[in-house]
């Protein structure tokens, strides 16, 4: 059989197992999908101290099925299973499967579990039926929970959580009002807190009403929280805590019976927060998992053919890349190219015909006389666009028009109305397409993310990034190496800017991918370059981006003598996680790092550069989502420009008023 298999922290496989073997008082069961169970499974992947990894782990606790053995149940019957490990096959004890009615969708069904659990928590609040109900934190479980309040009878469901990111699963929720925990709007009378999280407890207590009941739902993750006596006594709070484990088999019997008749009555669902993905895809499932905040769970279905083992032929083959553009970012591009497994380079352009000729002697390849010439080759199936920003629009037109996937260097473009048609291409085309930004595949950064989407540090309170650098004046007019003439970074409609755009925006993409939100506003100023010595290329920049409660400021400048390189924090109410130069997790209360494992590991920008190629390179072979998409590239531009006319009108400006169309 094929099942998850979490070898060791982080790492996710699909292998091929025995299958169990039969059992008295047992079924067998054929999966058809399992979903996971994100705060447990979460916890388990990135080895939380209180998840009790004891890898390989073989995760999952809910699936549906057709039984195909055992008593209680007729072989053939469609059956909702507890305690499914995430596998093709489940054999549990026969009390933990249990017939599915007819119009009860599989996905809905599969929840069973979860949904005990969430039940549960609604009846030791005492859920009255016509008031209000307050959950605290998004995930499935909580997505579950103020499903089920509505189907109960709640006059009103408040979800709370620490962003906006999961906003999107409201939609479908007429009863449902979503609010950040730092806003939020008067008390009710029942909270339920799904968080696992000391911070969690602090924002429940806050949106209950005086008198109130307040629920622990779940099992927590952090190993202690403070909890504020005196305010439960002085408000007369009722604390309460709710798990699954006390539940009788009664008590489990008439909860399922609850829970099924809902879906019948098509008074709740939850399939439409579920990500739908082929089983041999959970890799990726697990990797979103750690840090996409903006995720809630995915069913994984395992009817669907894995690939056959004679197809990887295809796959083997690296993708064979053009490079458009051999200056100083070009011969970076090559040289990550040529350490890349599953990419190659096979031909490279330069209007310098010298720099391509070089590159293409250095890296392989050949070099190609015009843009249309290296196009039309059949050997090459992606190109990289390395060139000045200005040149980004014509040249992915020629590319997708020549059938090519695209992998673009930041920027999108010189400006937000080109990327906006750049978008409007790429959305036509079937073709791959994705923006160059490698502070995305270091380490750190993917380190760090996964530990403020667990909540390491509790709610994010602030975030401050700096990039200090000294370029001389030369680097105008030539780029860092001097291997070519050019003027073109000394023009503002050529290159869009200065430092903000050429450098700053790494670091604004980051915050953005940290944040799994953008910003409300953005406040900026700037200073012109005395190096450059050109009107609008702007060298001192101060940013500062609002993500509701959470203020984020950013500096950055060319010419700071000795430079420091790049330095990234982000502190919350529980401690304070580091990026850059080194990667550190601190807990208040704990002078020393928690974990500074990623600090010898510190990749090079090659080795950055080699790992975006490669994962390019699998989404394109896979079918897969690329790392950072145009759209995604687009929404950091957006930023870039919001901050440009905030340093120009002296006031806030919404980036998201200007994807939008609207005045700054």
């Amino acid at each position: 059989m094929r099942q998850v298999v979490l070898p060791g922290p982080g790492r996710c496989e699909v292998v091929e197992q025995d299958e169990p073997p039969e059992s008295p008082g047992h079924v067998v069961v054929d999966v058809k999908l399992s979903v996971l169970s994100p705060g447990t499974e979460r916890a388990i992947l990135l080895d939380r101290p209180t998840a009790g990894s004891r890898f390989p782990e073989t995760p999952g606790y809910m699936a549906v099925g057709t039984l195909r053995s055992g008593p209680g149940l007729p072989a053939g019957t469609r059956v909702a299973v507890r305690r499914a490990r995430h596998a093709d096959v489940a054999v549990v004890p026969a009390r933990y499967v249990r017939a599915v009615p007819e119009r009860v969708p599989p996905a809905d069904a599969a929840v069973w579990q979860l949904a005990l659990t969430a039940l549960h928590g609604l009846e030791t609040g005492g859920q009255r039926a016509g008031e209000p109900v307050t959950v605290v934190g998004q995930g499935l479980l909580g997505v579950l929970t103020r499903r089920l309040a509505a189907a109960r009878g709640a006059s009103r469901v408040r979800a709370v959580a620490a962003s906006t990111a999961k906003t999107w699963t409201s939609r479908a929720e007429p009863s449902t009002v979503f609010e950040e925990a730092g806003r939020l709007d008067g008390g009710t009378p029942l909270v339920v807190d799904a968080t696992d999280s000391g911070p969690g407890l602090a924002v429940a207590l806050a949106a209950a009403a005086d008198g109130g009941r307040v629920v622990l739902l779940g099992s927590p993750r952090a190993d202690e929280a403070d909890v504020p006596l005196q305010q439960l006594h002085d408000r007369l709070l009722d604390l309460r805590g709710a798990h699954v484990s006390q539940l009788n088999e009664a008590d489990e019997e008439r909860l399922s019976d609850q829970f099924f008749s809902l879906l019948e009555q098509r008074r709740f669902t939850i399939r439409d927060v579920l990500s739908d993905y082929p089983a041999h895809k959970a890799p990726e499932v697990y990797r979103r998992l750690a840090d996409d905040r903006a995720f809630v769970s995915a069913a994984l279905h395992w009817d669907t053919p894995a690939p056959a083992p004679a197809r990887p032929a295809l796959a083997a083959r690296p993708l064979r890349f053009g490079l458009l553009g051999c200056g100083d970012i070009g011969i970076e591009d090559a040289k990550a190219l040529a350490a890349a497994d599953e990419a190659e380079l096979t031909a490279c352009h330069d209007p310098v015909a010298e720099l391509a000729q070089e590159t293409a002697a250095r890296f392989g390849g050949r070099r190609e006389p015009s843009v249309a010439d290296l196009l039309t080759r059949a050997d090459v199936d992606a190109v990289v666009i390395a060139t000045p920003h200005d040149t980004h629009e014509p040249l992915l037109r020629q590319a997708l028009a020549a059938g090519k996937h695209v992998l673009l260097e930041k920027p999108v473009a010189q400006d937000l109305a080109s990327a906006r048609r750049m978008l409007e291409l790429a959305e036509a085309s079937r073709l791959r397409t994705g923006v160059l930004f490698p502070t995305r595949t270091d380490p750190r950064f993917c380190q760090a993310r996964a530990a403020i989407a667990a909540g390491e540090i509790g709610a994010p309170l602030g975030v401050a990034t700096t990039y200090f650098t000294d370029k001389p004046a030369a680097y105008f007019l030539g780029g860092i190496s001097g291997r070519i003439s050019t003027t073109w970074r000394l023009s503002k409609e050529r290159a869009g800017g200065g430092f903000l755009i050429m450098n700053l925006i790494h670091q604004i993409d980051a915050v953005r991918a940290l944040m799994g939100q953008e910003p409300d506003r953005v406040y900026a100023e700037t200073a012109p370059s005395t190096t450059a010595a050109a009107p609008g290329i702007e060298d001192v920049v101060s940013v500062v981006l609002r993500f509701g409660t959470v203020v984020a400021t950013l500096i950055g400048s060319a010419s700071v003598v000795g430079g420091q390189g790049m330095h990234t924090r982000v502190w919350g109410e529980k401690g304070e996680v580091r990026l850059t130069p080194d990667y550190s997790l601190t807990h208040r209360g704990d002078p020393d790092p928690a974990d500074s494992s990623a600090a010898d590991a510190a990749p090079t920008a090659i080795e950055l550069r080699t790992r975006a190629f490669t994962r390019f390179a699998r989404a394109v072979h896979e079918s897969t989502p690329v790392d950072v998409s145009l759209a995604d590239g687009l929404r950091t531009q957006a930023v870039v420009e919001a901050a440009y006319a905030s340093a120009r009108l002296g006031r806030a400006v919404s980036p998201t008023r200007l994807l939008e169309g609207g005045a700054s």
